[in-house]
């Protein structure tokens, strides 16, 4: 019986490339690691209007995490692998970036409408209808999965495909108008959308400059954090799917996934420093910090002792 070997294991350029990768992720899971630290330890974090944004920074750390485990398997793997193993591998690392574009990308679009509503309509759907919420959230996962089995599975536009100079396992598409159909519903449909109510939210507020002035600065803050917030995905993490989803060659994508991995670097960090909820929880930690690395000092009582005889003066 022939035993056929797989090799998953990368070239040395490639090695040199997932070393450079290495150098930006190590900091975007230690940024991670700290952001959702400060949300497990304080309860004024944890609050359902926050849903797609955790949702969104949930979906950056599942990449660093692939990348991770890609990294250790293409560098410690042995050369020669049975085809069960190589198809698990390669099937994980092929599906994942193309389900966290789907998935980052409308989540966005979420964000930016419940967004809206709470500063043009004046209506927090996290308040309102916070099952209704959770069950779009729960669907949301579902409609990125099901778009990519029902084309792998059912329609057979894609397959699973192993690029012979990187190694690299992505997604390839038969014909161009499976190409074009994809990047219309993966991006172009999110852009339009978010443009659109990042226009309406930005009239609204521009023009409610006589409202109450801390109710102006909190929609204008919200308004800014989108605003980089979608401009850093747009610059960084876009070309990685356009080049995924327009060219056959995946060889340009080695270099577009620099973009894609300091998006997951910025995430966290937008939120952070730009978000007053957290400015306010790292300032606590700060002092904190602070507080407890100081020495203390012990004062003692002072104590007279009984062999010291005070004078006694003439009556």
């Amino acid at each position: 019986m022939s035993y056929r070997c797989y090799n998953m294991t990368w070239t040395l350029q490639s090695r040199n490339i997932g070393r450079a990768y290495l150098s930006l992720a190590i900091p975007a899971l230690i940024f991670h690691v700290l952001f959702w630290v400060q949300v497990a330890t304080h309860r004024s974090l944890r609050q359902l209007s926050m849903l797609w944004v955790y949702n969104y920074l949930f979906t950056d750390m599942l990449l660093l995490i692939q990348f991770f485990l890609e990294y250790i398997l293409r560098t410690s793997l042995p050369y020669c692998i049975s085809y069960s193993i190589f198809n698990t591998f390669c099937v994980l690392e092929a599906y994942t970036t193309a389900y966290i574009t789907v998935l980052e990308a409308y989540m966005l679009v979420c964000l930016n409408i419940t967004r809206y509503y709470l500063i043009v309509k004046n209506f927090d759907i996290a308040a309102r209808y916070p099952y209704i919420l959770v069950l779009f959230n729960i669907f949301l996962y579902l409609f990125g999965m099901s778009l990519l089995l029902f084309q792998v599975k059912l329609f057979r536009t894609l397959v699973l495909h192993r690029h012979p100079h990187t190694s690299n396992c992505h997604l390839q598409y038969f014909n161009i108008r499976t190409q074009i159909g994809n990047l219309f519903i993966v991006l172009l449909i999110p852009i339009i959308l978010n443009c659109y109510f990042m226009t309406l939210t930005t009239i609204h507020v521009r023009q409610s400059r006589q409202a109450v002035r801390a109710q102006h600065n909190k929609h204008s803050q919200l308004l800014v954090q989108f605003f980089v917030l979608y401009i850093v995905w747009l610059v960084l993490w876009a070309p990685n799917a356009i080049v995924s989803h327009l060219i056959t060659d995946n060889y340009p994508s080695t270099y577009t996934r620099f973009g894609s991995i300091t998006c997951t670097l910025c995430g966290p960090l937008i939120f952070m420093f730009i978000d007053r909820r957290f400015l306010k929880v790292w300032k606590k930690t700060v002092c904190h910090i602070v507080r407890y690395g100081r020495p203390q000092r012990q004062i003692n009582p002072s104590t007279i002792s009984n062999e010291l005889r005070l004078p006694k003066f003439p009556r």
